[in-house]
């Protein structure tokens, strides 16, 4: 045993080379139970070979020590020797806390290995024979919570709450809390993230707080957790989108704005990043700038409608026509199809005069649009100024029960009826 804490001082010291050959040659000539403190330091100085072939012999000297082979087995899982490690499990046959260990390992194997159901059925075979362990409730926990099945990992973790476990530095805490957010449980989650977050601070952590507390509409709250996120990871661009949401609903468009910039000198081709801004921009009446901000996200998505439509909105204000229809047909070309760019196009075309090209539009506009109003109006009057007279009566029919254009639809049908 000396020669084995002599080893274990020399690594403690740093002198891990030297400390290592001691160990190495000690275990020659030590005795069983020096073999297995050896083995355990293998172990845990990451050296699994030598670890394995300690324990190994140990086993097969001492066939009826389970909780020898669930150290063997937990080797030949490290060494992805997964075979060997089932074939060592299933050995262990007496139903104690050692056959509840067993089955945990056998069940984290059949999962990795796709068996789900058989996995699952290992740990409610370990619930049964230890129905009150904590280390089971967060194996179960666990499982569902892999498999986003958050409502059946919900009442496992809750169990733990009052219990003092924590299994390979998981947050009983955290786990419920994005369980419960996950369900969109937001209120009943925000305590437990409060707890685990004194526990254990990182990015993914800070951004489902933030998420939760927003999704809760706690918008000023979540504020500075987005911000203390973006600390922990500047270029995981998602916490900038969701801290620029919360300053929109408060009503901090600049605020919200300037986040966004930051995030695009990060990376300036994140086309939600760049649709965000235009908005933003949009709110507070920087329309150049808006306009900007849709031109680069077409740049990098050219069939996205929806960048498509908010930039024809701002086109429309500005009267620029041309742009408008250079826009739309591009997107088409791109593969996008929207039943407005039909109208929009004959919008555009009907202010550069190509009334042609307008009546083209808006007929082919017409089986999406033919219940709204205000295209029914534009439609009919532009096939009102260009003399078809018949169509234009058609179209105005459908509108003379509406209450605001009732009279000026009169009107024009009467003189209709004079003209036919």
């Amino acid at each position: 045993m000396s020669n084995i804490y002599e080893a274990v001082q020399l690594i403690e010291n740093g002198q891990t080379e030297k400390g290592l050959e001691v160990l190495k040659n000690s275990v020659k000539n030590a005795n069983d139970e020096e073999k297995y403190e050896a083995a355990i330091l293998f172990q845990s100085l990451g050296l699994l070979d030598e670890a394995k072939n300690i324990i190994e012999d140990l086993v097969y000297l001492y066939d009826d020590d389970e909780e020898l082979k669930i150290i063997y087995a937990e080797l030949l899982l490290d060494l992805d020797l997964e075979d060997e490690a089932l074939e060592i499990l299933l050995t262990i046959k007496e139903n104690n806390e050692t056959k509840v260990q067993a089955l945990l390992l056998m069940a984290d194997l059949y999962q990795v290995q796709g068996l789900d159901e058989v996995a699952e059925q290992k740990l409610f075979e370990a619930k049964r024979i230890l129905p009150n362990e904590p280390v089971v409730d967060f194996a179960l926990g666990e499982y569902y919570f892999s498999k986003y099945d958050y409502k059946k990992a919900i009442p496992f973790y809750e169990k733990l709450m009052n219990q003092d476990i924590e299994v390979n530095g998981v947050s009983k805490e955290l786990r419920l809390a994005e369980s419960l957010s996950a369900e969109g449980e937001w209120e009943e989650a925000i305590p437990f993230y409060e707890k685990g977050i004194e526990q254990s601070k990182d990015f993914h952590t800070l951004l489902g707080y933030g998420i939760t507390l927003f999704q809760a509409e706690r918008y000023a709250a979540c504020i500075p957790i987005f911000e203390e996120a973006i600390f922990f990871d500047p270029e995981y661009l998602v916490a900038h989108l969701w801290l620029s949401k919360a300053f929109d609903v408060e009503g901090q468009y600049q605020e919200g704005y300037d986040i966004l910039q930051k995030a695009l000198l990060v990376d300036e081709t994140n086309v939600e990043c760049l649709m965000s801004a235009a908005k933003l921009a949009r709110k507070l009446k920087d329309l150049d700038s808006s306009k900007k901000h849709l031109q680069e996200a077409l740049i990098y998505d050219p069939s996205l409608i929806e960048a498509v439509q908010l930039l024809v909105g701002i086109l429309f204000e500005e009267e620029d026509f041309d742009e408008i229809i250079g826009s739309v047909e591009l997107a088409i070309e791109h593969g996008a199809s929207d039943p407005h760019f039909n109208w929009d196009l004959g919008k555009a075309y009907y202010g550069i005069e190509k009334y042609d090209l307008a009546l083209n539009q808006y007929r082919l506009a017409y089986n999406d649009f033919n219940q709204e109003i205000s295209f029914l109006k534009e439609f009919g009057d532009l096939l009102f100024e260009e003399g078809l007279i018949q169509e234009a009566k058609e179209v105005y029919l459908k509108l003379q029960d509406d209450e605001y254009l009732q009279e000026e639809v009169r009107e024009r049908l009467d003189r209709i009826n004079e003209i036919m």
